[in-house]
């Protein structure tokens, strides 16, 4: 009895103690039209390095969605299709990799959305970026049932900035804002191979 009381003990620690994100379960797509939820997808794989003196306008300078990447971005593009979801409003950051992959997914028109932009010494400071961040998901508002869904493509930094880890380029989570800028989890985007 001891013995399987401590190993139900230890397992229990060890479940508690891993990322929330861990504990979610895939979610699914069908569910984004009843409304509630929001997507926070990284972008797609990216070849290539940001050049120092990158620009946002000029995607030459930046790191950009290769092969690997388009193919992902497919996969997930059917991934919401097969759930019904053919039109959605898309926002992504203002980095190249970010937008490229918001429009692979052929869901609509892409907006960007300084917001959810990666950290970068160029951009401002970190603590700069950290509260943008923190202040854009407090604001953020899922849409209501019968609404387009809403589909952010960011960077691993706007994860880590609402407590989470980062998942694998093209893998994401499905939030439910809750007014702070740590929205709650309802579950996991997993990333194409």
């Amino acid at each position: 009895v001891k013995l399987a009381t401590l190993l139900v003990g230890v397992i229990l620690g060890t479940v508690m103690s891993l990322p929330v994100t861990a504990l979610a379960e895939e979610f699914d797509l069908s569910r984004l039209t009843d409304g509630g939820y929001v997507v926070l997808l990284r972008h797609v794989k990216a070849g290539g390095v940001d050049a120092d003196d990158f620009d946002l306008a000029d995607c030459r300078t930046q790191r950009e969605v290769g092969a690997a990447g388009r193919a992902q971005a497919e996969a997930l593009k059917a991934r919401f299709r097969a759930a019904g979801i053919t039109e959605a409003t898309v926002l992504t950051s203002q980095w190249c990799r970010a937008r490229q992959t918001g429009e692979l997914l052929g869901l609509g028109p892409i907006q960007d959305e300084i917001g959810i932009n990666y950290f970068h010494w160029k951009l401002g400071s970190e603590s700069e970026m950290k509260a943008r961040l923190a202040r854009y998901f407090s604001e953020l508002q899922a849409p209501a049932a019968g609404e387009a869904p809403l589909i952010l493509v960011s960077h691993k930094t706007a994860f880590i900035a609402i407590g989470q880890d980062s998942p694998p380029s093209g893998g994401g989570l499905v939030l439910r804002p809750n007014g702070s800028a740590t929205p709650d989890v309802a579950g996991t985007i997993s990333a194409p191979e």
